[in-house]
């Protein structure tokens, strides 16, 4: 393991190599067999004033623009905007693993931390190798109930303007791009301004000329499928073309309620 000038842990083997950013707990890059399968935009920053395109942000304790009768100060939650503890790193031939965690203390300073029981932990844990990137996120809460939206939202490098998503035929969804609901009856073509959440958990696959990506989940109740589009993307030119982002997680309708002294599990894999 090395750290980088900008402190991103970078692990590497015979299988690939992995880097993951503290700000965030972001996993900034995954290069199974030496190919990156992660977009990060060109001008990204890290840094805790915003979160930054690409990589795999970990969005909670809300998601988006929050959910219920109050205006959340910024999108995606806390704890993107906070430095994390490398609790374990370990790298090896076969695969590398990393396990990051923050709580409640470190998030108080923030606007919206008021909202949230003071002492949530929160806990990342990624194991990377030739094949697969699995990440699990942890919410607990140790002295009261919490009402908590979780979500991983991996910008996958992908060719937008070929990419379907396969497997979300028959779930219902919202379009906030489209302002719609509905539900598909084929794979969803991605190469355009697209929002969609979906209020089902499935797995899916992305399919594009670039090749195939394999996407499933544990603890999951919705699939969020987002692309900026050419019109006034919020990355360098083109470039809202090279990703896609599907993400899995709690949110909107299915944030979930934590009880006192109990955690919340999500898992998420994504295959080459």
């Amino acid at each position: 393991m090395t750290a980088s000038p900008d402190d991103a842990l970078f692990l590497s083997g015979s299988w690939g190599s992995l880097s993951v950013h503290p700000i965030g707990a972001t996993v900034t890059s995954w290069r199974p067999g030496g190919r990156e399968a992660l977009y990060t935009a060109s001008d990204a920053v890290p840094g805790t004033e915003a979160m930054w395109h690409g990589g795999i942000p970990v969005c909670t304790p809300w998601f988006g623009v929050g959910t219920g009768d109050w205006e959340v100060p910024f999108i995606h939650g806390l704890v993107s905007r906070v430095r994390w503890r490398v609790v374990a790193s370990e790298a090896g031939e076969d695969r590398a693993h990393v396990v990051l965690a923050t709580d409640g203390a470190a998030t108080a300073h923030l606007p919206g931390a008021d909202r949230f029981p003071a002492d949530l932990r929160y806990e990342l844990d990624v194991v990377a190798d030739a094949s697969r990137l699995t990440l699990g996120l942890t919410v607990a809460t140790p002295s009261r109930d919490a009402v908590v939206e979780m979500a991983l939202h991996p910008y996958l490098l992908t060719d937008a303007r070929t990419a379907t998503v396969d497997g979300l035929q028959g779930a219902r969804y919202t379009d906030y791009a489209a302002g719609v609901d509905g539900t598909d009856d084929a794979p969803v073509p991605v190469g355009r301004y697209l929002d969609r959440v979906y209020r089902e958990y499935r797995p899916t696959t992305i399919v594009s000329d670039e090749g195939t990506l394999r996407l499933a989940a544990q603890g999951a109740g919705s699939v969020v499928v987002w692309n900026p589009g050419p019109e006034d993307p919020p990355v360098p030119g083109d470039e809202w073309s090279r990703f896609v982002c599907v993400e899995y997680g709690e949110v909107k309708s299915t944030a979930v309620l934590i009880p006192a002294g109990a955690s919340h599990l999500l898992r998420m894999t994504i295959a080459v």
